[in-house]
């Protein structure tokens, strides 16, 4: 009987392999804004900046210790000598607030205004209306009808930034507070009840005819003269700290602070902040262009962050180009790379990792998924490419059944782990730390024709996506000769596993570090307590895949056995009742992708429920992390009736909302204010309290922890985009995305 018929008439779920759509409608892919930044780090000439607009032709001017600088095409000029302090547009003249005085730059030439004393000018603004500058005596207004006026100032000298309202009413921001003139009056608001902090450091008008000011007690918002708001850390500033103060044409608002770009859109707040979006965290300055590009200067460069429309797919499309152009390896192994520099994407060195074999099962599911939803041929020949290099892995170390973790040509000479030897007492002092511990000194070996190196000491970690791999593979992607060639080399890998009593046997003849599934160690070896959850239900999986894949019976008779005799079902049902201290997020993708395998074509509906109970208590364990490979596995699994039930459209914000740019630069949360740092739900680990958006945390990855508060290389590696590709393509073959129009 063909198996789906018998599925059906069975009333069990398909599972998500006999069928593609799912029985709700798909969310459409619609384009979206994708925000990018682009970077500019000042020359040596600039000193400390200070202020920033941009002018009439989009080039960026910068206000700093060294002069007046303008930044456009990639290159930097200078336009003034000597310390300036402000900057304002209007008409295509930039007005200049400096050390000596105002100046006005006009086709390229900077002129001071005679009309102005040549004293300090901490402050200029320009509008419609005219120019105000203001130096610590006086107040100098003008207008094309009147010209240049000056007036006495009586308020605090420690000026730092002026706004007009669209009322036409003048906002004087200064270190001891805020003064407010309608006609020739100012009124001065530095109480309590006026203003979070009477230091102020920026003013900004809003279209709606509000007034945001900004200091180190964080913004206050104006509507007339009534405060119509505040807000700091207790309604949500990721940091308070405020300097500068910018509003774009829409209403949002941003904030420069000295942990980064921090933004309200609607009532929400953000944070942009780390290498990933600014050359340094401590933002002096922010203005907004015409374009609604957001230029952002801090101590150490500028930061253009632009935005961009485009759809899912075409994301799919610049994530994909990454990868093949920069994390493919012979022989079509996937991994992250290194970079020679900071981000420097264009000089990348490729590198080995112990779990590239599991990666490149990542990446296999990936093409399979993309080839089943496209029918792209380029797709089917990535995945039938990367599933030869997986089985290149075990035929490499010349066994049976046993796969390398990697291999390298035999040329290369910096391994991430080379080979080495253990005195005596280093393997005492290892095994006292770790009863489980290996001492593989000779890690890598020769291949037969010399041609590579293999690493051994495989993981479990390794062989669940290794065969999470093969199914999506066998399932949507390979042709007859290619399922022929999976059967084949998994029946190989399973029976070398349960010839070794479930565990799997380096060149060794020993069982790897990590390659154990025994039931006696499983069941009675307290050191193997904390595995015998998920690798229960691992091998449960394996030898259902077997099962499935070869039509042999024998596997899952060896499946019933386990469950009967050695408590495995009940592992199944608990793949994550690990104690906290012993909790992994990379175990949480491994529970998934064994669940689907283990809930394939089944006879045995004791072990059915039992995987069915593992579904939900693993779902019930993950769900709180947002992720959407997770949510689509178990949509897929469970037969989801709506996109409710899973968060769909959560899901498809958060795929949304992850950053282009996937250099691995270190992020830091642990300054921020609006989080606890917290040491659950892994207890080994500094955490944040909640799950920051995509483009704030630490990590993008289905493997790391989501609630990392610092994680990240510097910027000297890139990671390969598998981890965003494979649950988009997973969600537009289940029909839960759409294709683009």
């Amino acid at each position: 009987m063909n198996i789906l018929r018998w599925i059906l008439l069975a009333g069990l779920p398909v599972l998500g392999w006999g069928a593609a759509a799912a029985p709700f409608p798909a969310i459409p892919d619609a384009p979206f804004v994708q925000e990018y930044r682009e970077e500019a780090m000042y020359p040596r000439a600039v000193g400390e900046a200070r202020a920033i607009v941009v002018g009439a032709d989009g080039g960026v001017w910068l206000a700093a210790k060294g002069g007046v600088f303008r930044y456009a095409g990639g290159e930097w000029t200078k336009a003034l000598d000597g310390s300036a302090y402000s900057l304002a547009v209007r008409r295509g003249d930039v007005w200049a607030g400096t050390w000596q005085g105002l100046y006005r730059i006009r086709e390229g030439r900077a002129e001071r205004v005679d009309a102005v004393e040549a004293a300090p000018v901490p402050a200029v603004f320009a509008d419609a209306m005219g120019v105000a500058a203001m130096t610590q005596s006086t107040l100098y207004e003008f207008d094309e009808a009147k010209g240049w006026r000056g007036r006495a100032w009586m308020g605090a000298r420690s000026v730092r930034a002026m706004t007009r309202d669209r009322s036409g009413a003048l906002w004087v921001a200064t270190g001891m507070g805020a003064y407010v003139s309608r006609g020739d009056r100012f009124r001065e608001l530095y109480r309590e009840a006026e203003l979070l902090a009477g230091e102020l450091r920026g003013a900004a008008a809003a279209p709606d005819g509000a007034v945001w000011l900004g200091g180190i007690g964080g913004l206050d918002v104006y509507r007339g003269d009534r405060r119509s708001g505040h807000f700091n850390v207790s309604g949500g500033m990721p940091n308070q700290d405020v300097r500068c103060v910018a509003v774009e044409p829409d209403g949002t608002v941003w904030a420069g602070t000295a942990l980064g770009a921090v933004r309200r859109i609607g009532s929400r707040w953000s944070l942009l902040h780390s290498r990933r979006w600014l050359p340094s965290d401590d933002v002096k300055a922010i203005a907004v262009g015409a374009d609604r590009t957001v230029w952002v200067a801090t101590g150490s460069g500028l930061s253009a962050i632009r935005r961009r429309k485009m759809t899912l797919a075409e994301k799919a499309d610049h994530y994909l180009n990454i990868c093949l152009t920069r994390h493919v390896r012979p022989p079509y192994l996937v991994e992250q790379c290194n970079l020679k520099g900071p981000g420097d994407v264009e000089h990348f060195v490729p590198r080995d990792d112990d779990n590239e074999g599991g990666y490149t099962g990542v990446y296999l599911a990936m093409e399979s998924y993309r080839y089943a939803a496209t029918r792209d041929p380029r797709a089917r020949e990535n995945a039938a490419k990367a599933f030869r290099a997986m089985r290149f892995l075990r035929e490499v170390t010349g066994t049976s059944g046993f796969f390398a973790r990697t291999v390298v040509p035999s040329d290369w000479t910096k391994m991430a782990d080379a080979n080495r030897t253990f005195s005596p007492q280093e393997r005492a002092d290892e095994w006292v730390e770790n009863p489980r511990a290996k001492l593989v000194e000779n890690r890598w070996r020769p291949s037969a024709d010399g041609k590579w190196l293999w690493k051994g000491d495989t993981s479990s970690d390794e062989m669940t996506m290794h065969m999470f791999g093969y199914l999506t593979y066998y399932n949507l992607a390979a042709d007859e000769s290619e399922k022929s060639a999976i059967r084949d080399h998994v029946r190989r890998i399973v029976d070398y596993l349960i010839e070794g009593g479930y565990t799997f046997r380096d060149i060794d003849g020993k069982p790897t570090k990590w390659g154990v599934w025994a039931p006696e160690k499983l069941n009675g070896d307290p050191d193997w307590r904390a595995e015998r959850w998920l690798n229960g239900l691992e091998m449960l999986g394996y030898l259902e895949l077997a099962g499935y894949v070869t039509g042999d019976r024998k596997y899952r008779r060896a499946a019933e056995e386990l469950a009967k005799k050695s408590r495995f079902d009940l592992y199944a049902r608990h793949p994550l009742a690990t104690e906290p201290s012993e909790r992994t997020h990379f175990d949480d993708e491994l529970a998934g992708a064994a669940l689907t395998l283990a809930l394939l074509e089944r006879t045995s509906s004791e072990l059915r429920g039992a995987y069915e109970q593992g579904l939900g208590f693993w779902w019930g364990q993950v769900r709180s992390q947002g992720r959407p490979l997770f949510a689509f596995q178990w949509a897929s699994l469970k037969g989801a009736r709506s996109g409710e039930e899973f968060g769909l459209q959560e899901c498809v914000e958060e795929l949304r909302g992850e950053p282009l740019d996937l250099v691995q630069w270190t992020v830091d949360s642990r300054k921020r204010e609006d989080v606890r740092l917290v040491h659950e739900p892994m207890l080994d680990d500094v955490q944040v309290d909640r799950v920051l958006a995509p483009g704030e945390r630490a990590t993008m990855r289905s493997d790391s922890n989501v609630y990392s508060a610092v994680r990240g290389e510097d910027g000297m590696s890139e990671s390969s985009g598998v981890f965003w590709l494979l649950p988009y393509w997973m969600a537009r073959y289940y029909g839960y995305i759409g294709a683009p129009r």
